[in-house]
C-alpha cells in the first residue's frame, strides 16, 4: 500500500514538473519571437534612412546615366522624381531601379548581391508621396490625405530586388522641394531667384509685393518667386 502511494505521488510530481517546464518554455518562446527579426528590422530601417538621405544630398553630375540633362546640378532624388503637377510626381523608373537597387542582367539576376546597390537585392522597396488637398489660398488640409505609390520593385519586372513582402518593413521620410520652371536670370543661384548676383540688379522686394500669378500689373514679380512645389516622400524597405 505504501509503495502504491509513493508511486502515485512520484507520478504526480513528474507530470507537474513536465507541465511547468512546458509552460515556461511556451512563455519564453512567445516572448522572444519578435526579437528574432529585430536585427533585420534595424537593418531595413537604416537602409531606408541612409538611402533617402543619400539621394536627397548627392548632386547629379553631367553625363550621369538614367538622368535627363535638366537634372544636372540637382539631387538624385530630383532625377528619380522626374516631374511634377497636379497628379503628383512622375517617377523615372530607370533611375529608381538603378540608383536605389539593381537591374536584372546576365550578372545580376533576381536576388543576386550587387555591391553598388544602395539597397541589396534581398530587400524590396517602394516609393510613395503624400497626396493632400490645397485650397485657393494655399491652405493645406490633411483630412483626406493618403499615400500614393509611384514605384515598387514588386511591379518592376526589370528589377533584381525582392518582389514580395513577407515578414517586416521599415520606412523613412523626406520633404522634397522643387521648381516646375526656373525663372529667367540668376542661374548661379540654386533657388533661381533674381538677386543682386543675377542678370538684373534687384536688391530689395518690389512694392507692392505680388505673388506669382497675381495682378498682371506686377507680372515681372513672377521671375522672383517662381512656381515651386513640395512633396512628402516615403521610402519603404521590406523583406
Amino acid at each position: 500500500m505504501g509503495t502504491s502511494k509513493a508511486f502515485i505521488f512520484s507520478l504526480d510530481s513528474f507530470v507537474a514538473f513536465v507541465l511547468t517546464v512546458a509552460a515556461l518554455y511556451s512563455l519564453l518562446f512567445f516572448a522572444t519571437v519578435p526579437s528574432a527579426y529585430y536585427t533585420s528590422l534595424m537593418q531595413a530601417n537604416y537602409l531606408a534612412k541612409d538611402t533617402l538621405l543619400t539621394l536627397a544630398t548627392t548632386i547629379v553630375v553631367d553625363g550621369a546615366p538614367h538622368c535627363p540633362e535638366s537634372s544636372v546640378g540637382e539631387t538624385y532624388l530630383s532625377c528619380i522624381l522626374a516631374g511634377s503637377g497636379d497628379a503628383g510626381p512622375e517617377i523615372n523608373d530607370d533611375a529608381a531601379r538603378n540608383y536605389i537597387g539593381s537591374e536584372k542582367s546576365s550578372s545580376f539576376k533576381e536576388g543576386v548581391y550587387n555591391p553598388s546597390a544602395l539597397i541589396p537585392a534581398q530587400f524590396g522597396y517602394k516609393l510613395e508621396y503624400m497626396h493632400f488637398n490645397e485650397d485657393e489660398l494655399g491652405e493645406i488640409s490633411f483630412d483626406e490625405s493618403d499615400w500614393v505609390e509611384i514605384y515598387n520593385t514588386a511591379d518592376d519586372r526589370k528589377s533584381a530586388n525582392k518582389k514580395e513582402y513577407h515578414k517586416l518593413k521599415a520606412a523613412a521620410h523626406a520633404l522634397y522641394f522643387g521648381h516646375e520652371e526656373g525663372p529667367e536670370g540668376a542661374d548661379e543661384n540654386p533657388l533661381h531667384y533674381l538677386t543682386c548676383g543675377g542678370d538684373y540688379t534687384i536688391c530689395a522686394w518690389p512694392e507692392p509685393f505680388v505673388y506669382y500669378g497675381g495682378d498682371d500689373e506686377y507680372e515681372e514679380n513672377q521671375d522672383i518667386i517662381g512656381d515651386a512645389y513640395s512633396y512628402i516622400v516615403r521610402l519603404t524597405v521590406y523583406t
